[in-house]
Order: structure tokens, then C-alpha cells, then sequence
């Protein structure tokens, strides 16, 4: 193998953009944010409060996982609390979910802690909890009436399958007293044996289904708070702008503190365009990566984290098929353009007049189901330092242009 080849290989695996958050973190990837940090924020506070509950948005791609990972590693360095991080998404689909699911992984997580209790309510609970995670079948006997005394006859044996709430393929489910009865059962046990719990849950800000994530809320999130144990939960960005008037209380007084984890304005804010070199820095080797080429990566990124990811990646696949042997502009420009060509894909008429207005006027007021659409794509990017603002993703902006005029 080449040396080029070698060291074209290392960086793109540097640069992973499908790569798990922890693995980065592992290999020595993960920089510190600039301002005051999410994560010591979360950390700090269930230190103080560790049967609290945390809500944290944000838009897909601004980096809430890496924050929730690297909470759960300092939430772990205190002695008598244990934190353990579950991603939703991983094994089911998303969009077919409702409440229940959260007291499901919390009831899986608490079956590992304690599957070696010889009590026997204790045994009966896991049952319980396996059988509402991964569903089960009975049998039963098929009978009909013979005479006027209502005796009955066996006809035969049928069997009945009940979907578990885990397969992808379940059916809409309530939260059931049996379920809710197991996990408390070993909740007690498992915080008598280890101390205090907290669970992180990820994965529930791609529920674009404002709706159904506050009905998650209101049931699971309220219940795992009630029986002592921690929670920090991952929601979407369509939360902060959804009307949940149907829904008791809005769902949000079962936390004690909400976070939004914002895009980071590189346009703007020096700290956060410094927060983007220091990713290169730590991914990447002295002088691969041209000073031209640095600044059009993370201005085109619009300081989407994972956005500026993937187009470092892009261009370094670019320069290899170049036959170049360090990034340069031209590289990133061709993977920008590649980049938002298909973010781009799908994009309506009225969401075009949308956008226009945006590039006219500068102006946005999220309303429509169209606007929060635009903000769940990155098509519309939303900042909240050093000011609010709406901005047109940077890497989309150049075709947008051309598409309008």
C-alpha cells in the first residue's frame, strides 16, 4: 500500500460523518465547545439533583449526542450515581412510536443491572418487561356453547401473538398498569443496590411528530421522575414551535431544565469559527488541509457540525480522485457543490418563495408546517449567538440563487 493511500485512508476515517459519536470521542476527536458548555451544565446539575430531569433541542447535526455522550462519561465520575446512555433510534422506527417506549428501555436497562436477583417478584418483573419489549404468544382454547346449561366444548387451540413494543413492525401502544408496576419494582431494587440512576435517551429528535413527542413526555418522562430515577432526554426541534394546547400542562413541568443547542455562528462569533479549527487541528495532520481550503470548509458548513463533518470528508475524496495531495479550496467547492445539490432534493415551490423572502429580507417567523420543515432539513439554519437570526444554509445558498434567477 501506498503512502498516499494510507494516509488518504486515515483521514477519511478521521472524518466519518456516519461514524458513532463515542468512537470519536474514544479516538481523541472531541473539542470542547466554546461558551458555557451544555454538558458541564447537565452534569453540574444532576451532581446537585440526581433524580432531576433535563430536556435538551436542537436541530439535527448540532452536535446534542457528543454533548449527552460526554455528560454521561462525567455523571459516571461521580461516586454514588450511574448513567447510562440509550439511543431510541437504534432499534426502532421512529416514526412509529408512542408513549410507553421510554419506560420499556428504561425497565431493558434495569433487567441488565439486576437479572441475577433470586427474588421472585423480582424475576416475575423482568418477565413482564421482556414480554412488553419484545412481544409474546399465547395459547388459548377455542370454545363454543352446546346446550341451555352454557356448558362448553373445546373446538380447539388458538394460538394469539401480541407485538412487542421493540420490533419496528408494532402497533400503536398504551403505557400498561403491569408494565409500570415491573419497572417500579426494579427501579427500588436497582437504586437500593447501585445509588442513584439517570437515564440519557437519544434518538427522539427525529420525531418530527411534535404531538406524539409530548404525549412520550407527559406519560414516560413524568412516570421515571416520579419512581427516582434521573432522566435527560433528546428532543425535536419542532417542540419549541408545535401547540400542544390539547395536551395537560404541555408536558414540559415534568422537567426541571430545558436546553436548546443552537447552530454555532461561525459568520459572527470568533469563539465558534476558532471551535471549528480546533476540530480540524485534532482530526487532521499539520498542512493536509490548505488555510483557503479551512476557511471555505467551515464557512460553507454554516456551523452545522455534522454538516462540516461530512464536507471535510467530501473533499478529501475529492483531492484523492484529484491526484492532489493536500485539500485545497477547488476540492471543497466540488464537494459543496455535490453536498447541497442533494440537500436540495425535494424542495417545493412554496418553500422557494420562502426562502427568497429570506434571502430579500432577511426575515423568518417559523409558522407554517413549510417553515419547520426548512428548519428540520438545514435548509434554514437558526442561530442564537451573538443574536438570533435565520440564515440560508451557506452550501445551498449558491444554487438556490441560481434556481430563483
Amino acid at each position: 500500500m501506498s503512502n498516499r493511500l494510507k494516509l488518504f485512508r486515515e483521514r477519511m476515517a478521521a472524518f466519518e460523518g456516519a461514524a458513532n459519536p463515542s468512537e470519536a470521542i474514544e479516538s481523541g476527536y472531541y473539542v470542547h465547545a466554546p461558551g458555557k458548555l451544555l454538558v458541564d451544565n447537565i452534569s453540574n446539575r444532576i451532581a446537585l439533583r440526581p433524580s432531576s430531569s433535563h430536556l435538551l433541542l436542537g436541530g439535527i447535526g448540532s452536535g446534542k449526542t457528543t454533548q449527552l455522550l460526554v455528560a454521561c462519561q462525567q455523571i459516571n465520575e461521580i461516586e454514588d450515581t450511574h448513567a447510562y446512555y440509550l439511543d431510541v433510534s437504534k432499534d426502532i422506527d421512529i416514526s412509529k412510536i408512542s408513549n410507553g417506549i421510554l419506560i420499556v428501555y428504561a425497565g431493558l436497562q434495569l433487567t441488565k443491572l439486576i437479572k441475577d436477583h433470586e427474588n421472585q417478584i423480582i424475576q416475575e418483573s423482568i418477565k413482564v418487561i421482556n414480554k412488553f419489549a419484545f412481544g409474546y404468544t399465547e395459547e388459548s382454547n377455542l370454545s363454543r356453547s352446546t346446550n341451555y346449561l352454557d356448558n362448553l366444548l373445546t373446538l380447539g387451540i388458538r394460538t394469539i401473538k401480541h407485538e412487542g413494543i421493540i420490533p419496528t413492525q408494532s402497533n400503536q401502544y398504551g403505557v400498561k398498569a403491569d408494565l409500570v408496576k415491573a419497572v417500579s419494582t426494579l427501579a427500588q431494587e436497582a437504586i437500593k443496590k447501585y445509588g442513584y440512576i439517570v437515564f440519557i435517551f437519544d434518538g427522539l429528535d427525529r420525531l418530527h411528530d411534535s404531538k406524539t413527542f409530548m404525549q412520550i413526555v407527559a406519560s414516560d418522562a413524568k412516570y421515571l421522575s416520579s419512581v427516582g430515577i434521573g432522566l435527560v432526554l433528546v428532543g425535536p426541534l419542532t417542540a419549541i414551535y408545535g401547540d400542544y394546547s390539547d395536551i395537560d400542562d404541555k408536558g414540559l413541568d415534568s422537567f426541571y431544565y430545558s436546553y436548546y443547542q443552537p447552530f454555532f455562528d461561525v459568520e459572527n462569533d470568533p469563539e465558534a469559527y476558532h471551535f471549528f479549527e480546533k476540530i480540524i487541528q485534532a482530526r487532521s495532520c499539520e498542512d493536509f488541509i490548505e488555510i483557503s481550503a479551512i476557511k471555505a470548509l467551515i464557512n460553507f458548513s454554516g456551523g452545522v457540525l455534522r454538516d462540516f463533518i461530512i464536507l471535510t470528508q467530501a473533499s478529501i475524496e475529492e483531492t484523492y480522485l484529484s491526484g492532489e495531495d493536500k485539500v485545497q479550496e477547488q476540492q471543497v467547492l466540488k464537494a459543496v457543490d455535490s453536498t447541497g445539490r442533494n440537500q436540495l432534493l425535494g424542495i417545493s415551490d412554496n418553500e422557494l418563495k420562502i426562502i427568497k423572502q429570506i434571502l430579500q429580507t432577511g426575515t423568518f417567523i417559523p409558522r407554517t408546517d413549510e417553515d419547520l420543515r426548512l428548519l428540520v432539513r438545514r435548509v434554514i439554519l437558526e442561530y442564537r449567538y451573538p443574536k438570533l437570526r435565520y440564515a440560508v444554509h451557506p452550501a445551498m445558498k449558491p444554487l438556490i440563487q441560481q434556481i430563483l434567477d
